[in-house]
């Protein structure tokens, strides 16, 4: 008699199996079909044409909202925002956002509307905020984290240990170092100036505003045959940046006064400021709405309050500050005193940025 192979179960099992091979086989495809559109739709969305494309779209209210999430505004930046892309009918925010040129011509036909309109100064303070949040956002966050990516002519600091900055200036940067500029008073009789294979700290700022910090050592110093000092270190992909600025600073050449300040404390633990009459002249050469660097032949000790006049919008204000840091400027001969300004009326801080945003004119 002939046995039956398999079983009823066996049978009734294999075309389950088929099946899952198949779900499975057709989940398979499904992803790599997805992956693949996905891939096709990125590639389109990137390319220069559909940007430039979608560049020349209105700003719609979707757009401020989803720029809002990537720029982490605040829910009265974001209604700030839309209201500007409205009033100015904007194109596509979320894709000009990035050009600054841009940016800032929308920003300052808003805020030309705002003072035809009488903004109070409280509404006017938090357009520049916005101002500078998109900046930042922008700007700040485009890091380097090689020496490699330091562009020609930055100026790099080298803190001595007697506490006084040497600059030097990067000439070229090469593939096996930085080239730099050795300042004219580090010379060859210098005792501040380092060895061969001697480590340096080092901090310079880029175009954007954004301070970083590196170390690197030295190679060697070379004479150059048109009496030209320079000095070669090497790269480092060590390089930091360093604390955000609060505010954006502006270079300037303004001709100011300052004065001497009388600090009385309050019993809330407050001080009461009042200027001296004696006044002494010095130039600022970089301003921002929470301080300023000017240069004096006056050394001024850290911690001391003063008192600044200069010009904003043609009118003469009065600020005070406090000595945040006193440094030779060797290029000048004179002290570089770096400001932290205390007490500013919001009037004032208003002014202040509409004349370094040049939004006034």
């Amino acid at each position: 008699m002939n046995s039956v192979s398999g079983s009823p179960l066996d049978a009734r099992q294999n075309p389950l199996i088929y099946l899952v091979i198949v779900v499975l086989a057709l989940i398979i495809l499904a992803v790599l079909g997805i992956l693949i559109v996905s891939k096709i739709i990125k590639k389109k969305h990137e390319s220069p044409e559909y940007i430039e494309e979608q560049k020349k779209k209105p700003t719609t209210q979707a757009h401020v909202t989803k720029l809002a999430k990537i720029l982490e505004l605040s829910k009265e930046e974001e209604l700030l925002l839309w209201k500007i892309c409205r009033d100015t009918q904007a194109s596509n925010i979320l894709y000009s956002y990035t050009d600054d040129d841009y940016v800032d011509s929308i920003f300052k036909k808003e805020f030309q509307h705002f003072i035809r309109s009488r903004a109070k100064d409280e509404l006017l303070y938090t357009f520049f905020q916005l101002r500078f949040h998109i900046y930042k956002v922008v700007n700040y966050s485009r890091y380097i984290t090689s020496s490699h990516n330091i562009p020609d002519g930055t100026v790099l600091s080298y803190p001595a240990p007697s506490g006084f900055q040497y600059q030097f200036t990067l000439v070229k940067n090469e593939e096996n170092g930085l080239l730099l500029k050795v300042p004219d008073t580090m010379d060859d009789n210098c005792s501040e100036r380092p060895e061969k294979l001697q480590k340096l700290a080092m901090v310079f700022s880029l175009a954007n505003g954004q301070q970083y910090a590196m170390l690197t050592r030295v190679v060697q110093f070379l004479n150059m045959p048109n009496d030209e000092k320079l000095l070669l270190v090497t790269h480092s992909n060590t390089v930091c940046p360093q604390s955000r600025r609060t505010s954006l600073r502006f270079a300037v050449n303004r001709d100011c006064s300052f004065s001497a300040v009388d600090v009385t404390k309050k019993p809330d633990g407050n001080v009461s400021l009042k200027p001296k009459e004696n006044c002494y002249d010095g130039t600022i050469v970089d301003l921002s709405e929470g301080g300023c660097k000017l240069f004096s032949t006056l050394p001024i000790k850290q911690k001391q309050y003063i008192y600044l006049r200069f010009e904003i919008l043609g009118k003469t204000e009065g600020i005070f500050g406090q000595i945040a840091d006193t440094r030779t400027d060797y290029d000048s001969g004179m002290y570089a005193i770096h400001i932290a300004f205390k007490q500013v009326p919001l009037a004032v801080k208003v002014r202040l940025l509409s004349d370094l945003y040049d939004y006034a004119q």
